[in-house]
């Protein structure tokens, strides 16, 4: 027996796919992996990753997990004015400052201690470092130190190699709290002026 479908259905059907579709084509970035996105451009390659963040929702600042490389002849500069995060509500955040994420009422230090579990787990086994295939990992950046382990010191000013890429752990002000919709982190490099935007979605717990 042939199934019959009436114009009602088919186009309720197009109504929900072609919305997801959309979506997805409008955001622009790859899916690496199950809390990764990553978008390239000009030979800048970033990634951000946020299972971490999914997990503070409730927090007045979150941390994100971004990895950032070259995969050209250029050198790129990492440094604290390089980064903001735009909210689903069009609020733009510079990156957080040391004395911001240090204070307890606002995230504290054993909270980044424990958030550097999640950078060592993708770093050693993530599916978000095989985006970097064939570049050289250099572990040198650290915009908030780790009190329980490395890294220790602060390196925030940081050239990339040519062919090679880093990874960091960087705090942002959430005051939206566990919103939902596209949050968007834009790495601009000082020099070049070249800037890569990666929007992406935070599975909140």
């Amino acid at each position: 027996m042939r199934k019959k479908f009436s114009v009602l259905s088919v186009l309720t059907g197009l109504c929900m796919v072609l919305p997801m579709a959309l979506a997805a084509q409008a955001q622009g970035a790859k899916s690496v992996s199950p809390f990764g996105f990553m978008v390239e451009n000009a030979g800048i390659r970033v990634v951000v990753d946020a299972e971490a963040t999914r997990l503070q929702g409730k927090s007045k600042f979150i941390p994100l997990v971004v990895f950032v490389g070259s995969s050209g002849a250029q050198t790129i500069t990492l440094d604290r004015g390089a980064f903001t995060l735009t909210d689903p509500s069009g609020a733009v955040h510079p990156l957080a400052t040391q004395a911001e994420i240090s204070d307890k009422k606002n995230y504290g230090l054993f909270n980044v201690a424990n958030d550097y579990t999640f950078v060592h787990k993708t770093i050693n086994a993530g599916p978000d470092v095989q985006s970097y295939n064939g570049l050289e990992f250099q572990d040198d950046t650290c915009f908030f130190p780790n009190i329980s382990g490395r890294p220790a010191l602060v390196r925030d000013n940081v050239q990339v190699r040519p062919n090679a890429f880093t990874a960091a752990l960087l705090y942002f002000a959430n005051p939206a709290g566990k919103a939902a919709g596209t949050y968007k982190l834009t790495y601009t490099d000082p020099a070049t002026k070249t800037s890569v935007v990666v929007p992406f979605e935070i599975k909140w717990k």
